[in-house]
């Protein structure tokens, strides 16, 4: 009994490591924006806090670490240079500053000050500081320059001047969030963010014609083109995750874009606006958020899209191949001329039909199945882009995962590539004879998603699951 309840309160007392404090203080001259942050921490028993990263492109950034301490009070010692490096998590992504923190234990105090210097295009422009946190850490202290046209977006913080700064600090541990922006509108914003868009956009290597050529063949309509072509880039290409900061608005040429068979969102978006420039189809690029911002800022705009006759295409990795939005968020839009807008998240009926009609005398069977919503979006992501006999290895791949034993031998399917209409497919085969109940299981397809799915077994008879002649 004593045992159980020492052990009852030691987990009570366990202590949880958490981040103390972080205070930034902001400098810029009007093209070098230079931020130093210093976090505090105690070590709990978790083990959490073995070590701090900071992104950092060294293209158009310096950054230095000034102080890297840890130890009980009193007893500080230096990070050993061996735990102090930079290091990337793969190709696409930014590299990070990693300062680890060897040897914690519970108590234990971590201090860390770095400084860097930001020559990039985002901070030449304006200050475009964002900091967004949590519940933790404790307490944040920001200070910047009382500068002209400095725009302020803020939730629990106080704020308070001092000389020619202003600070703002944290109320308490709720959420918090502050924006800090010298952009004097989303027009500005837009501008800074799209220039290396436009800029290339504007080209047109021999290469692109005929990308747009093969995306218009047939002389399909101006919306089937563009989904045409969005399949064509997103099918053919490697799409790599929004590398952040100044790199992910940063777009190479579109001959370079081609002949990598690499791109970013905005790269990617850019390459397909430009083909339907030259297919005489206006397509701007707008770029896309999921944080809703404070003020003018660039903060969170990792997805594009671009603008066909008011509808919205998105050629990414989320979509492939022929999808659309398919993400639970509200975005909010950068549309041309500066504006913001907010689209809110799609509203669509989550349904599928699988009608079989099942021959038992003659051994055949004929699947016909209608999509809706996220359906239509997984059924065109399993077939579009396939050839015929491409298309039934796909099906019986399916079947046979499903626990399916019927072999498909011919089949017919709405255009993939249009995403006017509701995708459809009907599939026609054979199965293997049998006697009396004949078929334990029903067959139905395994989705990937949940939603209403209605199936009709038609020429047989259904009950308890079983399907009988």
């Amino acid at each position: 009994m004593i045992i159980s309840s020492i052990l009852l309160i030691a987990g009570i007392l366990a202590s949880p490591s958490r981040y103390t404090s972080v205070d930034v203080e902001i400098n810029w001259n009007g093209s070098v924006k230079e931020t130093t942050v210093s976090y505090r921490a105690i070590a709990g028993d978790d083990g959490r806090f073995l070590r701090v990263t900071r992104d950092y492109d060294p293209e158009y950034m310096e950054i230095e670490v000034l102080n890297s301490t840890y130890g009980f009070p009193g007893q500080s010692r230096n990070v050993p240079e061996w735990a102090v490096d930079t290091l990337t998590g793969g190709e696409g992504w930014p590299l990070a500053l990693v300062v680890a923190f060897p040897g914690l234990r519970p108590g234990m105090t971590m201090e860390w000050t770095f400084r860097v210097h930001d020559r990039g295009q985002l901070a030449g422009n304006g200050l475009f500081y964002t900091y967004i946190a949590g519940e933790e850490p404790d307490t944040i202290t920001v200070s910047c320059e009382n500068i002209a046209n400095l725009a302020v977006g803020s939730l629990g913080f106080n704020e308070s001047t001092e000389r020619n700064r202003r600070i703002f600090t944290s109320v308490n541990e709720e959420c918090k969030e502050l924006w800090i922006s010298t952009a004097s509108g989303w027009g500005e914003v837009q501008d800074i963010l799209l220039e290396s868009s436009r800029s290339s956009a504007m080209e047109t290597p021999p290469d692109l014609r005929e990308a747009a050529i093969e995306a218009g063949a047939a002389g399909a309509l101006p919306k089937m083109r563009v989904s045409r072509g969005r399949i064509l880039i997103t099918e053919s290409m490697q799409l790599l995750p929004f590398p952040g900061g100044d790199a992910g608005f940063s777009v190479r040429s579109l001959q370079e874009i081609l002949d990598s068979r690499r791109a970013t969102p905005i790269e990617a978006a850019t390459l397909l606006s430009a083909m339907c420039r030259v297919m005489s189809i206006e397509a701007p690029v707008v770029p896309a958020t999921d944080i809703l911002p404070l003020v003018p800022s660039p903060l969170g705009f990792y997805r594009s899209f671009i603008l066909v006759d008011g509808e919205l295409e998105e050629p990414s990795e989320y979509l492939s191949p022929a999808g659309w939005v398919d993400a639970p968020d509200t975005l909010w839009l950068l549309l041309p001329g500066g504006v913001l807008a907010e689209m809110p998240p799609l509203e669509e009926s989550e349904q599928c039909i699988e009608i079989w009609d099942i021959s038992p005398s003659n051994g055949v069977f004929t699947l016909t199945v209608e999509t809706e919503g996220g359906f239509d979006r997984e059924l065109r992501r399993k077939l579009a882009g396939l050839d015929t006999e491409d298309i039934l290895l796909a099906i019986s791949e399916w079947f046979r995962s499903s626990h399916i034993y019927f072999y498909p031998q011919t089949v017919q399917l709405s255009d993939l590539f249009d995403l006017t209409e509701p995708a459809w497919i009907i599939v026609n085969g054979f199965f293997p004879a049998a006697d009396d109940i004949w078929i334990e299981t029903a067959p139905s397809l395994n989705w990937n998603r949940e939603g209403v799915i209605t199936r009709d077994y038609v020429n047989v008879e259904y009950g308890n699951g079983i399907i009988s002649r």
